[in-house]
């Protein structure tokens, strides 16, 4: 079995997120895409962290009619920091035998060595990330190159992002602005709904 983790704040998700999720479902041929939202992100201050209950019903209004696509609530069965080591030792019981690619954004591939026992979390997942352009492209190279040498492998996608980002949704709707082409649809009328991030 081929299994994606796909995690993040996903505070709120956005088109982007979607974009991408579907585009490394399909391009590494997956069983099933495991999309993960952190409950505690050892990366970045949790303030201004939309709670569980709104993030998981977004997530799941993203991603609805996706058969392939499931939300897992797994980081938020656990105490303390959301360290993907952990998530995937827990996801290995579960699918002892599974092929897990780990998606990450660029700037999460770019600073790995940093990740809590990242060489522990190589030696489970193949490191899936996408380039942004042809500089972005050689930097992932080269990093690559220095980080998994010839022990592991990882797959590197040509990707053309959309320009939008979590933080700038929620600026925009703390002043007043239109996020409506951001966001699904469904997901924009939930944060309407909740008077989320105002």
């Amino acid at each position: 079995m081929k299994l994606g983790i796909f995690g993040g704040a996903f505070n709120p998700v956005h088109n982007g997120h979607i974009k991408l999720a579907k585009f490394f479902l399909k391009s590494l041929s997956l069983d099933k895409m495991l999309v993960i939202p952190t409950a505690d992100p050892p990366h970045r201050c949790s303030d201004g962290l939309a709670s569980a209950e709104h993030r998981l019903k977004m997530l799941n209004l993203a991603f609805d009619g996706e058969k392939k696509i499931e939300i897992s609530d797994i980081e938020f069965k656990r105490a303390g920091k959301s360290y993907t080591f952990d998530t995937v030792r827990l996801l290995r019981e579960e699918y002892p035998n599974a092929e897990i690619f780990l998606v990450v954004g660029e700037d999460q591939f770019l600073s790995f060595d940093k990740w809590y026992r990242y060489g522990g979390l190589l030696d489970e997942v193949c490191l899936c990330t996408a380039a942004r352009n042809e500089n972005s492209r050689e930097a992932i190279e080269n990093f690559a190159k220095a980080l998994l040498g010839e022990k592991h492998s990882y797959f590197l996608a040509d990707f053309d992002p959309v320009t939008v980002s979590s933080s700038l949704i929620r600026e925009k709707i703390k002043t007043g602005g239109d996020v409506s082409k951001m966001l699904p649809k469904k997901v924009y009328d939930y944060i309407k709904d909740k008077g989320l991030y105002n």
